[in-house]
Formats: C-alpha cells, structure tokens, sequence
C-alpha cells in the first residue's frame, strides 16, 4: 500500500512550456521530500506535456484536461491531492529551496492555525531581481484585511493549508476568472486561524502577460461585479459597515488603476461612481487630493526655491 504524502504541490499550466519546467524544477529542489506535484495542463497547444515528461521524478503526476480555466485545473488537482497540506504554484513563479519546510515544520508544531503564507520577492521575466516585494503582515481572525484584495493581498504560491479546509469551504469558484485565490483565502479566514511568516519563500514573476494593461477591462469589471453580489450574499453576519467599506475600497483600488490608462478612463470613472455608492469617504478623499495637489505643488515649488 503506497503511503501518501504529507504535501500536495498543485501547478495549474496553460501554454507556458518555457516557464513550467524552471516552476517544477524549483519543487524538486525543495530540502523537503516529502510531497507529491500534481501538474494540471489546462488543454495546452504548445510543447508543456513534452517539458513535463522530460521530468523522470515519481512524485510528479500530470494530467492533461479540455481548457476549462485555472481553478478548474486547481480544483482538479485538489480532487487527486492526498497530502494532508495543499500548497499551490502557478507555472511563471518559483519556490524558494525551504518553502515546503518551512511551512511543513509551522503547521505540525501550531495545529491551531488552518492556513499559514509568507512574504515573496519579485522577478522580471528573465529571473532578474526586482525592488518589488510581497510582505506577510497580518495574522489571526484577518477577514477585514484580505477578503477585498487591499490592504492585504496574499500571494497563491505561499500559501500552504490544511487539506481539510477545502472540504469544509469548497474548492475554487469556476465562475470566477479573477479574484478566485482572494475568494478562498476569504471563506478560510472565516472558519479559522491564518498565520502570516516574514520569511520569503517565493520568487514571483512580473510580466507583461500580467500587467494591468494587458487585461481585458470589462472581464475585470465583470469579475468585480461578481465577488461583490458574492460577498454580499455569504458575508452578511461581518457586518454591512465592514462589507461596504471592503467594496468601496475594491472598487476604488481599481478605479484608480484603470485611470492611468487613458483608454480605460470612462470605465475608471464608472468603478470610482461604484466606489462612491460603497463608501464615499473614498472617493471624497480622492477628489479633494486632486483639488488642492496644484496648491500643494506649488508650495513645495516656491519653498524650494526659498
């Protein structure tokens, strides 16, 4: 009888074969042996199951689906998982050599705690370091901090949890295409303890395939319509204050964001108007800054020169 392992790594991949071997290669090299890495090619048409095999290891185990989206796939994996902690990579990022000890060694020693993640550091393209980081920071009951993305924002690759979690809040929303990692950590914080460790354990990767711009803006309005009728329907007992600040704080992040872009401005305004119905204090703040940062300029202007 094979014993099962004690994690699951789970890599969900679409046409990234130039990337996830370098992603597969990097749980390998973990200092813990103990796991099994379930790859779930997402219906890929370029050479990722030629890269995958290419690895002899038997702890890998690949599955080639339809394409059906990334949290199908993860929850795919999920299903085959046997590990009694369930930690996540997405085939652009990297782990760090004692990630899985790390968070194997916490978990064992604080049975309190469900779910824990850790800070992360950011590459380019290239695996060149960037000044960019990702810092855990908060832990304990911390529904109010990362249920709506901001100010808190915990990154998919560091995070490990308890197998049993996902029986008890469901696997990933396939009706999401964005948000889905945010709307689980959210329905974990409400049933259990979240640990944030200051070690970083990931390298994530920066690229234009992930930039705001290179999204399609109405998906992301679409997306944000659908995690907030989603919160709003499964989040009352937080409390209305608590889930109308969190939205009109998600909506302002991104209104904002779609306002650098000039050719998202109308859409921008349209999340700010959204923003303002959640919690005007936002947007009321945004437009005072806008009405006095020429004033403010030019002081800085005339002390400088005095």
């Amino acid at each position: 009888m094979m014993l099962s392992p004690s994690v699951s790594v789970i890599i969900p991949t679409y046409n990234r074969a130039h990337l996830t071997g370098d992603a597969i290669a990097s749980v390998l090299a973990q200092t813990y042996a103990d796991f099994e890495l379930i790859v779930v090619d997402d219906g890929s048409t370029d050479d990722t199951e030629k890269r995958v095999r290419e690895f002899t290891d038997p702890r890998i185990i690949y599955i080639k689906q339809e394409n059906m989206g990334r949290s199908h796939a993860r929850n795919c994996a999920l299903n085959l998982s046997r590990g009694r902690y369930i930690a996540f990579l997405d085939s652009d990022d990297l782990y760090l050599p004692d990630k899985l000890a790390l968070q194997v060694s916490y978990l064992d020693s604080h049975r309190h705690v469900g779910m824990i993640y850790t800070s992360a550091c950011c590459i380019d393209y290239s695996g060149n370091a960037l000044n960019d980081k990702y810092t855990a920071s908060v832990s304990g009951k911390i529904y109010k901090s990362i249920a709506f993305f901001r100010p808190v924002t915990i990154t998919l690759p560091t995070v490990m949890a308890r197998r049993e979690l996902f029986a008890e809040v469901g696997v990933f929303d396939e009706g999401m295409h964005r948000f889905e990692d945010t709307d689980m950590w959210r329905r974990i914080s409400k049933v259990t303890h979240i640990t944030a460790l200051p070690e970083f354990t990931c390298k994530l990767r920066t690229h234009s395939d992930n930039s705001l711009a290179a999204q399609h803006p109405d998906q992301i309005i679409a997306s944000l319509e659908y995690y907030a009728k989603k919160i709003l329907h499964e989040d009352a007992a937080m409390g209305n204050l608590t889930l109308r600040r969190g939205l009109g704080g998600l909506y302002y992040y991104y209104g904002r964001a779609f306002l650098t872009i000039p050719e998202w401005k109308d859409a921008g305004l349209s999340l700010m108007s959204n923003a303002y119905r959640y919690w005007p204090p936002y947007v009321a703040l945004y437009v005072l800054l806008r009405c006095y940062a020429p004033i403010v300029d030019y002081c800085r202007k005339f002390l400088h020169r005095a």
